[in-house]
């Protein structure tokens, strides 16, 4: 792949197929390669190869020109099992196998800790949430998550590790739907009540914004964070929350939810409606997407039926 070339794993319109796309020209995408048809959560490990979970409980990589694939690790079934990360590199990945959070890199495959087994119960689709990923410069990952509760320190349900040794370096609990973003990295998080926190390596914890936002995703640069938000009609809307100053700039029409970044400007989520008979009540898709561009304030239909990861994932800082 050229290394300019913006990619993004997903399917498109009336076709199941998983492929890599490039949408380096949106008007002229076109498909460069197509995934086995057993690829679970794909992720980019660079523009060339990609990693996926199989239906035997395997984390593996694979060229994307084809060729043979590397296992990555081997995780028990169970709820959260085999949630995975990749390093912004792409030579360390971080995993969820049972109750142990793991991450393998060149000198093994270590265990980060081992949380509080996660009991049996309900999810509320806009509170709880397991979030897993270093973060942008690679210094750090974390692990925030609402289900493995009860601990502290080691054992914390929220944790942020130095990438190299896994040390450490701060623990918190009661937060949930957490997202790394700018550059240096900071990362983003909410509480119950929707007060929105920062956490920096340099200065520790800051509080931001009231902001109940549901599983935000940062642009490559750092500078936005889109995320779904629920609204009186029982449907998502879409915001995008500047990093830079603190505060809310756009927000799509109700009835859309799921976002990813394509690129720094364009937001990719679906359609929703509302559904008396769905589980919980939850919307459910209408079957249609959109791109959405920040800088013109402006929505298309997209021709993705769904999105699994984007590459790049990390551009020059914005800010």
């Amino acid at each position: 792949m050229p290394a300019g070339d913006n990619l993004v794993i997903g399917t498109v319109v009336g076709d199941p197929t998983i492929v890599v796309r490039d949408i380096q020209d949106p008007a002229n995408a076109k498909n460069v390669c197509t995934l086995d048809s057993g690829a679970l959560a794909p992720q980019f490990v660079s523009a060339s190869t990609v990693a996926y979970e199989t239906a035997e409980n395997q984390i593996v990589e694979a060229p994307v020109a084809g060729g043979p694939t590397t296992l990555i690790a081997t995780y028990s079934s169970g709820f959260g099992s085999g949630q995975y990360a990749v390093s912004p590199d792409g030579r360390s990945v971080t995993y969820l196998d049972g109750n142990a959070w793991h991450v393998v890199s060149s000198s093994g495959n270590r265990v980060l800790s081992t949380l509080p087994a996660a009991p049996n119960r309900g999810v509320a689709f806009n509170q709880d949430d397991s979030f897993l990923a270093f973060s942008p410069d690679g210094l750090y990952v974390a692990l925030f998550q609402t289900f493995h509760v009860g601990g502290s320190g080691e054992t914390a349900p929220d944790q942020v590790r130095k990438a190299s040794d896994g040390q450490l370096v701060y623990s918190t609990t009661g937060m949930t739907m957490a997202v790394w973003a700018s550059v240096p990295s900071r990362l983003f998080f909410r509480d119950n009540s929707g007060n929105l926190h920062r956490w920096d390596p340099s200065s520790g914890l800051s509080a931001m914004t009231s902001l109940g936002w549901v599983r935000p995703k940062a642009s490559p640069d750092g500078r936005w964070i889109a995320y779904t938000f629920p609204t009186v009609s029982g449907v998502g809307g879409v915001g995008f929350y500047s990093v830079q100053s603190n505060s809310v700039q756009n927000t799509s029409p109700p009835g859309r939810s799921g976002v990813r970044f394509l690129t720094n400007d364009l937001v990719w989520y679906i359609g929703e409606k509302q559904c008396s008979t769905c589980f919980g009540g939850q919307p459910t898709p209408t079957g249609v997407t959109y791109i959405y561009s920040i800088a013109g304030s402006s929505e298309i239909t997209s021709r993705l039926a769904s999105t699994s990861d984007a590459w790049p994932k990390v551009t020059a800082p914005g800010l």
